[in-house]
């Protein structure tokens, strides 16, 4: 069972939203070294502290789970919140 698990609302269209979420996945990658990788519209997250982690996109809803490591869940309300911020950060943006 997944020890974060964020569900969120979005009204963007699956082109504009997967952008969104690509660029946040840079932004998460440079800060955290979270790395993702894409196939559809689910990506799989990894990196120190994850043993696993997805993100579905789906019409109006962005899912995502993930499974922490021993030592991260320690930090679990922290990484939570952190995902949630940029969950929103994202969705929030105005294109570009």
């Amino acid at each position: 069972m997944a020890d974060i698990v964020i569900s969120k609302s979005h009204n963007l269209d699956m082109d504009d939203a997967r952008e969104r979420l690509e660029t946040m996945a840079v932004a998460l990658q440079s800060q955290y070294g979270i790395k993702s990788a894409w196939s559809g519209n689910t990506a799989t997250l990894s990196g120190t502290g994850l043993k696993k982690g997805v993100v579905e996109l789906t019409g109006n809803t962005i899912n995502v789970q993930i499974t922490l490591g021993m030592l991260a869940k320690a930090m679990k309300g922290t990484i939570k919140g952190q995902v949630n911020i940029a969950l929103d950060k994202a969705l929030c943006q105005e294109p570009v």
